[in-house]
């Protein structure tokens, strides 16, 4: 009986360091937002579980005024924007940009889809890809998802 108790005990323990270690992994392969004011942002996976992402292609006509016009309500829902742009890369993000962050846009989004736009969701990801820029119909899909309405109903 004593064995039996002592296995179990064993094998909660062993359950709890397995959990604790994957935990502890997954936190470190994530690159943390606020690494200083000076370090550019290298990588969307630092923005994972902060921030929605908008990417947009320049093809869209006025993308970067119409997204500027939309500020408010794109910090209501935690989004950060990018709009590629002959390898360059405007933003509403604060801080500097790697320059490697471009060829991470053209590589995982733009070169695999005729899409210019992506929505990636805080869990970092794709929940949508069209080939026009429409605000209010992003803004729907996200109002929808369960983690917004959770903040929205946390807000109240």
């Amino acid at each position: 009986m004593a064995s039996i108790i002592q296995t179990r005990l064993a094998l909660r323990l062993n359950l709890a360091l397995v959990l604790g270690l994957s935990m502890a992994s997954t936190l470190l392969m994530a690159e943390p937002l606020d690494q200083g004011a000076d370090r550019p942002l290298g990588a969307l996976a630092s923005l994972r579980w902060q921030y929605r992402i908008i990417l947009v292609d320049a093809q869209i006509p006025d993308a970067v005024a119409r997204l500027r016009v939309e500020q408010p309500a794109l910090d209501e829902r935690d989004i950060l924007w990018f709009v590629r742009d002959r390898g360059q890369v405007q933003t509403n993000y604060q801080g500097p940009l790697d320059p490697g962050l471009a060829q991470e846009l053209e590589q995982r989004f733009f070169s695999q889809s005729d899409a210019a736009v992506f929505l990636i969701g805080k869990d970092g990801g794709l929940k949508a890809s069209a080939d026009r820029l429409d605000l209010p119909a992003l803004f729907e899909r996200i109002d929808a998802m369960p983690m917004r309405r959770r903040e929205m109903e946390a807000a109240d």
